[in-house]
């Protein structure tokens, strides 16, 4: 019998994000390789290694936000089996506010792969893991998750990337999607947690670039953005 083992762990980076999980004061670069979360301090003699933790699966989402009042962003990060979990810095280790299993019975897996996202008030997390749904993690003014997690069924099948907006009362987000015709469009829902439904978002965009692959929100206060 033979016992094989990697000599050397993974170092190819999936993600890799830039914000204070672990100081207020000094920003930190937080990297995916694999299963392996490395955490780096960012400082005037650049970057110093901080801390490594290993993850039970292979990350395949990951994202910061910070609820209201709070001091220092959370990590969300889910895993290619669907598994998720929320972490966040204590003062002396990392620990885990929340987690779950984000896997449905039906559906047959994204063919742009997972996406998740952070909405700007940290009201909800989305998640894009299957063709045609749209997953939703509420959070409670404290930024604690709260009830279930539930899909709602979004009528474009093959999205290429989906962004929470800012400066809008009620949830809202734009969606880059491809038609039949290999044409790409940009469209907006308004996301309505009583209801656990969509509704008609403020604006659209049809026929955008056909190279367009990447939608990035800016807040209103990065520039002089019309007001809506």
């Amino acid at each position: 019998m033979n016992y094989v083992v990697t000599a050397h762990p993974a170092d190819a980076v999936s993600h890799a994000l830039v914000g204070n999980f672990i100081s207020e004061d000094e920003l930190d670069l937080i990297v995916s390789k694999g299963s392996r979360l490395v955490i780096y301090s960012v400082g005037p003699e650049g970057l110093q290694p901080f801390k490594e933790v290993p993850m039970y699966g292979r990350i395949a989402t990951m994202q910061l936000w910070r609820p209201p009042g709070q001091q220092l962003a959370q990590l969300f990060l889910s895993t290619e089996s669907n598994k998720f979990c929320i972490l966040a810095w204590d003062g002396s280790e990392i620990v885990t506010k929340a987690n779950g299993d984000l896997s449905d019975r039906i559906g047959r897996p994204a063919d742009s792969g997972p996406i998740a996202i952070m909405e700007p008030r940290c009201r909800l997390i989305g998640l894009h893991l299957y063709d045609g749904l749209f997953k939703v993690i509420q959070a409670n003014p404290s930024g604690a998750l709260d009830g279930e997690a539930f899909n709602i069924r979004l009528e474009e099948l093959r999205v290429i990337d989906i962004k929470f907006l800012h400066n809008y009362q009620k949830p809202t987000l734009a969606l880059l999607y491809q038609d039949n015709k290999d044409a790409r469009h940009l469209k907006t829902y308004e996301v309505n947690l009583r209801d656990k439904s969509f509704g008609e978002g403020p604006w659209s965009q049809t026929n955008v670039e056909a190279g367009a692959s990447m939608l990035i929100s800016v807040p209103r206060s990065a520039g002089n953005l019309p007001q809506r």
